[in-house]
């Protein structure tokens, strides 16, 4: 018998796991979406895939560091630990071994594009609408731009301090200075990401 069968064997299966562990990934970005949309009852789609998904998401709605006022990253970092076995899995399927360097390289990878790629999205977004409301003033925009400014305004008032240090700057300034300085970070780690990656996929730890 050839001692390679067993590796092939594991690796077939390895790939089968990661196709199923896709699978349950794409039932709960459903699930999610459902949740999102209102109804007067809980749908029969919505009942099945509960009883699916939900005793997954259980395991991590009790880390109450997960669980903000405005966000919930639970779903977030569920996905997230599946993308990283998934990979984990067609790593093995394709190469029929895992190295350190492999684990390393898809730990950051999924850390970047599940957490830290969403949130510089996200501040991006609410920069952008914040600036349209420094261009488009009207009775009803004070109220978005408070809202806004209530989860932005962190970051506007270190712009402030770190570029504008004793300077009195206008709003449309202080938006795009911060707007520039997200955009400069976001692409920054973008690429100091690559260049990590690229180091240890070369180092064959």
């Amino acid at each position: 018998m050839n001692s390679t069968q067993p590796i092939t064997a594991f690796m077939a299966f390895a790939n089968f796991l990661a196709a199923l562990i896709s699978f349950y990934s794409l039932l709960i970005w459903i699930r999610i979406i459902i949740s999102w949309i209102k109804t007067d009852g809980q749908t029969p789609l919505a009942h099945i895939l509960g009883k699916i998904v939900d005793p997954y998401l259980r395991w991590f709605r009790g880390i109450k560091a997960l669980v903000r006022p405005r966000f919930d990253l639970t779903p977030l970092v569920a996905l997230a630990l599946l993308s990283v076995v998934q990979s984990l899995l067609r790593l093995f399927g394709a190469h029929g071994t895992i190295t350190v360097a492999m684990v390393i390289a898809l730990l950051l990878q999924t850390l970047y594009n599940y957490l830290v790629h969403p949130i510089f999205l996200f501040f991006f977004i609410l920069l952008a609408i914040r600036l349209y409301f420094c261009f488009k003033r009207s009775i009803h925009s004070i109220t978005y731009i408070s809202m806004l400014d209530s989860i932005i305004g962190g970051f506007l008032d270190w712009t402030q301090r770190t570029f504008f240090t004793n300077q009195v700057v206008n709003d449309r300034k202080l938006v795009i200075a911060s707007l520039i300085t997200l955009i400069v970070a976001w692409s920054g780690t973008s690429i100091i990401l690559r260049f990590i990656i690229g180091f240890l996929t070369k180092s064959g730890m």
